[in-house]
């Protein structure tokens, strides 16, 4: 069985209509549908598929259901399309216009009120695609800059830690040199004593007369004065202390990434009639 056709809307005559308006007997596209239904005089119609009504459409389109003749004016009270028996009843002393020319002016607003909203929404693609362009730009720079100051603060932690070790080798260097003095020093004398030790027990094996001996002691006595007696209690040390480094300081030091959230958008129903 081949499927019905659906007609065009006559709203818009551009899109497919696939609903049908009871109360105005008109065919219309679903956005032609839902600015039918923000409008003041149309906003209680009913609609139902076109699909199932669309083959008697031509017979019933322009007749009244009521005194079965064509509707000829619009009632802008009770906001329906109504024939010339209509306004002598039930519509007497309401307020009417020619529904051609109701028509006509309202397809004329809707149209107009489309082609507003496609081009505001055009205008804002191209503002959100431009938006979109500048942040991953910002973004972009952005991340460089974190980067290059990272790259300069990494830098510079490395300088100092080399500054340190080169001032603690030194300082080392000179304690080290201090203390290799002092041993010789010690050395030194070590051997000098050494050499008194071996002049004493030698004059313990001769046999010389008293007096004799102790000439020779007293000699070896002003030799032994005159060494310098060294006693190393204690030498230089080191020790390292970690300054103290956190998140807090981390972030002070890189400094901040902020996102200012400034979102400027004005929601607007159109309103036709």
């Amino acid at each position: 069985m081949a499927q019905t056709a659906l007609k065009t809307c006559e709203i818009c005559v551009s899109s497919a209509g696939t609903n049908y308006c009871t109360t105005c007997e008109q065919i219309f596209c679903d956005n032609c549908k839902a600015m039918h239904n923000r409008q003041k005089i149309s906003k209680d119609h009913k609609f139902k598929d076109s699909v199932n009504v669309v083959q008697g459409i031509k017979a019933t389109t322009s007749k009244c259901k009521e005194h079965k003749e064509d509707k000829i004016f619009v009632c802008n009270e009770c906001y329906v399309s109504v024939c010339s028996k209509c306004i002598t009843g039930k519509h007497n002393g309401h307020k009417l216009s020619d529904i051609d020319e109701s028509v006509s002016s309202l397809s004329k607003a809707t149209k107009t009120e489309i082609r507003s909203i496609l081009d505001a929404a055009g205008s804002n693609i191209t503002a959100v695609e431009k938006c979109l362009k500048k942040f991953d730009s910002r973004i972009d720079v952005s991340v460089k800059l974190i980067r290059l100051h990272g790259g300069k603060l990494k830098r510079l932690i490395e300088r100092e830690v080399e500054e340190m070790v080169a001032t603690t080798k030194k300082k080392a260097n000179a304690e080290k040199e201090r203390l290799r003095k002092i041993l010789t020093d010690v050395r030194t004398v070590r051997e000098k004593a050494s050499v008194l030790e071996h002049k004493q027990n030698e004059l313990q094996k001769t046999k010389n007369d008293s007096s004799t001996l102790l000439s020779k002691l007293l000699i070896l006595t002003g030799e032994i004065e005159k060494l310098q007696t060294i006693h190393f209690v204690e030498g230089p040390t080191n020790s390292y202390k970690p300054g103290v480094t956190t998140n807090k300081h981390l972030t002070e030091l890189l400094g901040k990434s902020d996102f200012r959230q400034v979102y400027r958008i004005n929601f607007e129903m159109p309103i036709i009639g």
